[in-house]
């Protein structure tokens, strides 16, 4: 078999609508590629879903695996509650489009490979290479002297008297001649280095600071002076801290001593006294006759005030402002009162006048006749005399006197 034979494989794929109008439907498919949507061009089509675009979603098979696809630009397709663009669908999974919710279950069977038996491969005999002209053969080189073994360096020497040699102070080591072997890197006559040299004498420096640190630790004056710093740092915080913590507790005690006589006394002083007696007395007032007296006549005016009766609220805000003189509201709407009676008044007597021109002296006598009503009891009122007089005339006039 020259190549490689892919068998179909067998595709089953079950789209159930489990949610939405068309809920119940079940597509059986064996497509490798399907397209769903409310047009009748799809291979699924919901066109009783409005909330579907035209060509929704594509699905299809890739790598063994299906996957879904939003062709719709204005609709989305949720996939686990997700808003996706691709996604591969687990089987056995729901996503849903629109409205319409649906339940995917599928087989995409198994593919078989038959795959040819390789052939031997062809061996050939290797042929020798011919040397390079370039590649020479060094001439042997005899050694000047004959190669002898290179002694160890020995170990550091052992301190004596408690003296080590200094660490950055090589010890002198000499070194006898050798003649490196043919093939070997190193000229004759060179010295091997110094490496054990600086090893050793950085090995040496350690047991220097070792013993330096036990011969501290053992003396006697150093421990006596740790446990007296130790004492000392002891003590320290133990004063200082317990100072300040009764500074703290003697200060909170201050403060709450102090804002209780502060309380105190404010409870104590005239002015305190002053203020709650005269509380007291607006208490005791209240409930008397003479504040219900009050509380009647001032709802009597602001009635009258509301309907337009400004002279008899007027009576009744003088009637409060007799019993309190100090009652801002009954104050207030005497006054609104009194300007809005003159304003009337104004305007009944500039009515008189225009219907006198126009020669109706009927209306002209009726409106002064109501100015002198409005003003009756002030005799020595301009305005009222005024009202008398236009009235008589425009009496006269109807009658043909004038």
């Amino acid at each position: 078999m020259s190549a490689a034979l892919q068998q179909k494989p067998d595709i089953k794929i079950k789209m159930t609508v489990v949610a939405g109008p068309h809920v119940g439907q079940v597509f059986q498919l064996n497509k490798s590629g399907f397209t769903i949507g409310r047009g009748p061009e799809n291979d699924l089509v919901l066109m009783n879903d409005p909330m579907v675009s035209r060509t929704h979603v594509r699905i299809e098979i890739v790598d063994r695996d299906l996957e879904i696809h939003n062709l719709s630009q204005k609709n989305a397709v949720l996939v686990d509650g997700q808003t996706v663009q691709k996604w591969k669908i687990v089987n056995n999974s729901n996503f849903i489009i629109g409205d319409t919710e649906f339940k995917v279950e599928y087989d995409l069977g198994q593919a078989v490979v038959s795959i040819p038996t390789p052939k031997p491969a062809a061996v050939l005999p290797l042929k020798p290479k011919a040397p390079s002209p370039q590649a020479k053969p060094k001439p042997k080189m005899k050694s000047a002297a004959p190669a002898k073994k290179v002694p160890r360096p020995a170990p550091p020497m052992a301190l004596q008297n408690g003296v080590a040699p200094r660490a950055g102070v090589p010890t002198q080591m000499k070194t006898p001649l050798m003649a490196s072997p043919v093939g070997v890197g190193m000229a004759v006559g060179t010295p091997r280095p110094q490496v054990f040299q600086q090893s050793a004498a950085g090995l040496g420096a350690r047991p220097v600071s070792e013993a330096a640190q036990d011969s501290l630790i053992s003396n006697p004056r150093f421990k006596f002076y740790m446990a007296a710093l130790i004492v000392f740092i002891g003590a320290y915080f133990y004063l200082f801290s317990g100072d300040d913590k009764k500074k703290a507790v003697q200060q909170q005690i201050n403060s709450t001593l102090n804002y209780s006589d502060a309380v105190q006394m404010s409870l104590n002083s005239q002015t305190e006294k002053d203020r709650t007696a005269t509380l007291d007395g607006k208490k005791r007032d209240r409930n008397s006759i003479q504040s219900q007296r009050i509380a009647e006549n001032l709802m009597k005016g602001m009635r009258d005030f509301n309907m337009g009766n400004y002279a008899r609220a007027q009576e009744f805000f003088q009637l409060v402002l007799n019993l309190d003189p100090d009652n801002q509201l009954a104050k207030r709407h005497i006054y609104l009162s009194r300007v809005r009676f003159d304003e009337i008044v104004q305007e009944k007597l500039m009515l008189g006048e225009s219907y006198f021109k126009k020669h109706n002296f009927k209306m002209c006598e009726s409106m002064y006749r109501q100015v002198v009503v409005m003003l009756q009891g002030k005799n020595n009122d301009q305005k009222l005399l005024l009202a008398e007089k236009k009235a008589k005339e425009c009496q006269l006039a109807d009658e043909g006197v004038l």
